[in-house]
């Protein structure tokens, strides 16, 4: 149980708002932006910017929760992993392929500039402070351009930053 309540029938306009949005991209509101619904202006800010990485970004969907499930692993989030997996899954993503983006992303089926990105974000996520100029110019020579590099660093950052969120505020699996 979440240690503080999720939101499920909002009282406030613009959280009533925000979850008709989320449900009409989604087809319902996940559990961590439910807890967000006690601060609707934070609410607003999240849900922003997820559509602008997670659904309206540059990257294809298939990157972006790809690199969602890599960073949820290195984290140890439970949410973010299951989410994610499911996500990839109804993706028609098969099972074991979904165990190697997590577990193995060097020899999931990905192009050599999406493992590239993969990479950087990932390192970005576990090792901040060292050689990211390395990860960087080994994305631009497989092809990615700044907007695909700061893509794939802000989807590293959210969802790193919302797994320690759902984690500290345990908040339940959708």
């Amino acid at each position: 149980m979440s240690r503080i309540p999720l939101v499920e029938m909002p009282e406030d306009d613009e959280v009533e708002a925000v979850y008709a949005e989320i449900e009409s991209e989604l087809g319902s509101v996940p559990n961590m932006f439910r807890v967000y619904a006690h601060h609707p202006e934070l609410l607003r800010v999240k849900w922003e910017k997820f559509k602008v990485l997670m659904i309206h970004g540059c990257l294809s969907v298939r990157l972006t929760e790809s690199i969602a499930l890599v960073i949820s692993t290195d984290n140890h989030n439970d949410y973010g992993i299951a989410r994610y997996t499911e996500l990839l899954r109804q993706r028609n993503v098969k099972p074991e392929e979904i165990l190697k983006i997590r577990l193995d992303p060097d020899h999931a089926h990905l192009s050599t500039k999406e493992h590239a990105l993969l990479e950087l974000a990932h390192h970005a996520n576990i090792s901040p402070f060292d050689q990211g100029e390395k990860f960087i110019d080994a994305a631009r020579r497989e092809g990615a351009s700044d907007m695909e590099i700061m893509e794939a660093l802000g989807i590293m950052e959210y969802v790193s930053g919302m797994n320690r969120i759902t984690e500290i505020l345990d908040v339940p699996r959708d």
